[in-house]
């Protein structure tokens, strides 16, 4: 199965970075400009397993495809999960992380195991796209919740606000 892993260092209280996971906007705040998603009803809360969140997407600017996703595996302060109920992928756990390295930094790590549809042949016509497609829009959620969080550190005192780097 393969896995798309995606990591970087947050200069903000790993408490402070997986909190602003709680916020019914983060997912609208992770989902690049760039992307045709939006969020079909009021977003799960991360901390009720078993609750559901449903994507609408675009597939191709034309075909639209509700992708379903459910909360598992929630542990306070440090990791939880999104795996895929219905969507375009055959199966999709994707685990969030947050690993503190001091009281003012963390770790914030992405992993996620996946499998395309269509099995080799999907993995051999489409697993370079999905790969590419990952990455950018990965870099573009680290980024984000690294602003954001880095901002409320800064606002909030709880850190200085030093800006860490990507790692891959």
């Amino acid at each position: 199965m393969p896995r798309f892993n995606y990591e970087s260092i947050i200069g903000a209280p790993a408490n402070l970075v997986f909190d602003w996971h709680h916020d019914p906007a983060a997912i609208e705040k992770l989902t690049p400009p760039w992307e045709p998603v939006k969020v079909v009803g009021t977003p799960a809360s991360i901390d009720e397993t078993g609750s559901r969140t449903t994507l609408e997407l675009s597939m191709f600017g034309v075909m639209r495809l509700h992708w379903v996703a459910e909360h598992r595996n929630y542990k306070p302060g440090k990791s939880f999960q999104d795996v895929q109920i219905s969507g375009p992928f055959a199966s999709w756990c994707h685990t969030h992380a947050v690993e503190a390295i001091d009281d003012n930094s963390c770790l914030y790590k992405d992993s996620i195991d996946y499998q395309l549809p269509l099995g080799r042949l999907g993995e051999l016509f489409g697993g370079w796209f999905v790969r590419r497609k990952l990455k950018k829009m990965f870099c573009y959620r680290h980024q984000r919740v690294k602003q954001e969080c880095e901002g409320l550190a800064a606002a909030n005192n709880h850190g200085n606000g030093a800006s860490g780097g990507i790692k891959q």
